[in-house]
């Protein structure tokens, strides 16, 4: 499923669906599904407590951008005779984490205040948390929790190393998702046009926090959108793929998915940094 793809829910889990079938010979998903069509209704405001989601950057549409690089990763691992071998029960828990490793933008009911951008710098512990209190309510074990969680917290923007993970499985599972969450979202055809609604979303975020706070715990901060979208070749070649290498690299493995020594995403890339450096603002 290159990017750029048509993202619907029929597609995704179709190809889901296909990878299970060929790594683990049955497409038996419906844990996954479960998960997924209760994020939909999350994000579109049909969940008990919840509001709809009111941001325009990490919405559903990022959730959804995140899941094929992470299962053709996952694929390409498998298909390369690496080990340990992704067994079918951390492939499903891996697609549980992406689905739910934005979660944390979202609002409670009597959230009055602003949108959930004001959670940027919060959001990733907030989506562990509500990972924590959804997944034994659908009756996950408390190990299978942990993983999920513990992939999650691969998606900060800086690499946590300190991540205590339990098995090597789940260090792959961690490694594919924060490593897909970039792949996804910077290859998308309109991630220069949405760049903007990212910087707004950080504006935000630099108001409910404070920034002689945010200063104090040496978060990077934008001027204004002009800084985050002309520094954004410096974040992928400096920031992005250093934070790929601290994973393990493991984004080259999608080259036994696609069969090829080029990967779709790194190109598609390659095209919204080189239409930054050529279109200064």
């Amino acid at each position: 499923m290159p990017p750029n793809s048509i993202l619907t829910y029929e597609n995704i889990a179709g190809q889901i669906k296909k990878i299970s079938r060929d790594n683990y010979g049955d497409d038996d998903v419906r844990l996954a599904e479960r998960v997924f069509h209760d994020a939909i209704d999350l994000f579109n405001g049909n969940a008990d407590g919840f509001q709809k989601c009111d941001m325009k950057y990490h919405n559903i549409v990022h959730t959804l951008q995140t899941i094929p690089p992470f299962i053709e990763i996952i694929d390409g691992w498998n298909r390369s005779k690496s080990t340990p071998f992704v067994t079918k029960e951390y492939y499903i828990l891996g697609i549980i984490a992406v689905i739910l490793h934005d979660t944390g933008y979202m609002k409670y009911d009597d959230d009055t205040e602003g949108t959930g951008a004001k959670y940027t710098f919060t959001h990733v512990q907030r989506s562990v948390d509500f990972a924590g209190m959804y997944l034994p309510r659908i009756g996950l074990d408390d190990r299978s929790v942990v993983s999920v969680q513990n992939a999650i917290r691969c998606t900060g923007v800086i690499f946590d190393n300190k991540v205590h993970f339990h098995s090597g499985e789940e260090r792959i599972i961690g490694y594919a998702l924060g490593t897909a969450d970039l792949l996804g979202q910077m290859s998308a055809s309109d991630y220069v046009d949405k760049l903007p609604s990212l910087y707004l979303e950080f504006e935000e975020a630099y108001n409910f926090e404070g920034l002689e706070n945010l200063h104090g715990r040496g978060s990077t901060l934008f001027r204004d959108r002009k800084h985050l979208i002309g520094n954004t070749p410096l974040f992928f070649e400096k920031v992005v793929m250093e934070r790929f290498r601290m994973m393990g690299s493991i984004y080259t493995y999608l080259t036994y998915h696609y069969d090829s020594n080029e990967i779709p995403y790194i190109k598609e890339i390659e095209k919204n940094i080189a239409r930054i450096k050529n279109n200064p603002l």
